[in-house]
């Protein structure tokens, strides 16, 4: 029998398989680097429209110093950090259709072996998968509201 509890559930588990095939669909593109003390490596992407960009990297090794710069096709700055971690994600606002770069360069004394992930995060699609699971939610605490609005609680005096 399908409770609104059971309902909720179904409706959520929907809403996030529906966000995790947004988010696969997104343009993206991957890459494992070496990059000696002091050198740099670059990727582009063609990203479209406006949105939000990310990218991940994972390193070998746990004390890295790693400057990421991303720079649209007219070598502006969208986004600049250091990375001193082992694995990070970042995001990044984008507004306008063209090339974009991600430029790596290694500021540890040391090589490192990065892989990398950059791509659109396609966040203006999740509008949708995102009120599916607000709908899910709201049918869980309703079921659990109907569920628990008939006992009592004793208390003491």
């Amino acid at each position: 029998m399908l409770t609104p509890f059971r309902i909720g559930l179904i409706v959520i588990a929907i809403g996030g398989i529906w966000t995790g095939i947004v988010f696969d669909s997104s343009i993206k593109t991957s890459n494992n680097f070496h990059i000696d003390k002091m050198n740099s490596v670059s990727m582009s992407l063609a990203l479209h429209g406006r949105g939000i960009g990310f990218y991940e990297i994972s390193s070998n090794q746990y004390s890295n110093s790693i400057l990421v710069k991303v720079l649209d096709e007219h070598g502006t700055y969208v986004g600049m950090k250091t990375i001193t971690n082992k694995e990070t994600v970042n995001y990044f606002t984008f507004d306008h259709t063209g090339q974009y770069t991600l430029e790596l360069t290694n500021l540890s004394s040391n090589p490192v072996q990065l892989s990398v992930e950059f791509g659109d995060t396609k966040s203006q699609g999740f509008g949708v998968s995102s009120s599916i699971i607000l709908v899910g939610a709201c049918l869980l605490m309703l079921a659990g509201y109907f569920r628990l609005k008939n006992y009592i609680s004793a208390h003491p005096e």
